[in-house]
């Protein structure tokens, strides 16, 4: 895998805590190394490089939902956090990382409003099709 352009974290490194803790502490994940994802093709390349070593797979972005503990390789999404909004067709893509502060601040100068909870640093992605209780 061509790491050169994207983060690889070994345990070894300063910044493995960070990235395999998540706000849920129920799981723990200790993988073998964290690729930091930015983009769909980094997350191909980690899968692909995970597959060719033999080597599970697990992915969190903002670790909010409960998972199964990666000890192979774990994909981080937290940094892919674009958001695309279409105010014609009133629709929104987001990446795997997106916040809800991500997702608001997207919708707002459209005046369109988002389905979010009660904190900003919830993932997009799991508050919606995990079953995130909105407001309005």
């Amino acid at each position: 895998m061509d790491t050169s352009m994207l983060p690889v974290v070994a345990p070894s490194d300063e910044e493995y805590a960070a990235d395999v803790a998540g706000y849920n502490r129920i799981v723990t994940h200790r993988p073998r190394l964290v690729v930091g994802a930015r983009t769909a093709s980094d997350v191909v390349a980690a899968v692909r490089y995970a597959a060719d070593a033999g080597l599970s797979v697990g992915v969190q972005a903002t670790g909010h939902g409960i998972g199964v503990p990666a000890d192979g390789v774990l994909v981080s999404t937290r940094r892919m956090r674009s958001v695309e909004v279409d105010p014609a067709t009133r629709t929104v893509r987001v990446a795997a990382g997106a916040r809800g502060k991500d997702l608001t601040a997207a919708l707002v100068p459209h005046g369109l409003a988002p389905l979010g909870g009660s904190s900003p640093d919830v993932g997009v992605v799991g508050y919606h099709l995990g079953g995130g209780l909105p407001l309005l």
